[in-house]
């Protein structure tokens, strides 16, 4: 057997992160919105008697910002929602062994505000950071 650096060093057959999102089971959250390479899980909690969003995106999405935060729209028919996160810095961590981010954020909102989203069909969500907009397709 010969040695050969190609061999160590050759490029391994890249998976795509739509392929390793399949392969993941999340269970912390309901799956709520996708598009080509990240799903979110979106749940309406309450903490203390007020509701509150808790969102996670798993998929090729990074992030790390810093005292501004991001803004969560909810599209529907004819009006949309747009909610504040809870916290102002947000940072993706990596899934160990893979090319996958998880990154977790919450947002607050009042009592009409969920009802609005529990009650009418959302057609898409969009988070906003920065300047930068990301479009979810409701499942």
């Amino acid at each position: 057997m010969a040695f050969s650096f190609s061999t160590i060093f050759k490029s391994k057959k890249g998976i795509t992160p739509s392929e390793e999102i399949l392969k993941i089971e999340f269970k912390g959250g309901t799956k709520f919105a996708k598009n080509n390479t990240n799903e979110v899980y979106l749940d309406i909690e309450e903490l203390g008697g007020f509701p509150f969003v808790k969102t996670i995106i798993i998929g090729d999405f990074s992030t790390k910002i810093k005292r501004v935060g991001c803004t969560l729209t909810f599209i529907f028919e004819n009006a949309s929602v747009t909610l504040n996160s809870d916290n102002t810095d947000i940072e993706s961590n990596k899934i160990k062994n893979s090319s996958i981010y998880y990154t977790e954020i919450d947002f607050e909102l009042n009592d009409e505000e969920a009802e609005k989203i529990k009650a009418e069909k959302v057609l898409e969500v969009q988070y906003t950071f920065k300047n930068k907009t990301y479009t979810f397709k409701t499942l």
